[in-house]
């Protein structure tokens, strides 16, 4: 063996010459073949399935998103309505121990007696 030469580079002594047998539909490898070929179209189909529920899944999250908004405005609006109503409760509680009276005075407010006097005028 030649030190500057590799094994890659060494041909060997006797190269088959025959050519491959085809594969028939009666050859042990026809089937593993098909079912190779069966098994490429089943995941084709897979991946449209696989696209088609993504796209589902991803109209289903929008609309999960948009009833938890209006579950959140519903929420918000209750409690809003409800501090409303306790304040107006509060208000009435509080407004029946104090007297409050909406009725006008039936005399009309009179001048004092002691006025004032012009200054040009002279008291007597």
């Amino acid at each position: 063996m030649n030190p500057n030469t590799s094994k890659d580079d060494e041909v060997p002594a006797s190269v088959p010459q025959t050519t491959p047998r085809s594969i028939g539909y009666g050859h042990p490898e026809f089937q593993f073949v098909q079912s190779v070929m069966e098994m490429q179209k089943s995941l084709g189909e897979i991946n449209a399935s696989i696209q088609s529920l993504s796209k589902t899944i991803d109209s289903t999250k929008s609309k999960v998103d948009d009833l938890v908004n209006w579950k959140n405005m519903i929420f918000g609006g209750a409690i809003t309505i409800g501090f409303l109503l306790g304040l107006a409760v509060t208000m009435v509680k509080l407004f029946e121990h104090v007297p409050v009276s909406l009725s006008y005075p039936t005399q009309a407010i009179q001048p004092s007696s002691t006025s004032l006097q012009p200054a040009n005028q002279k008291i007597h």
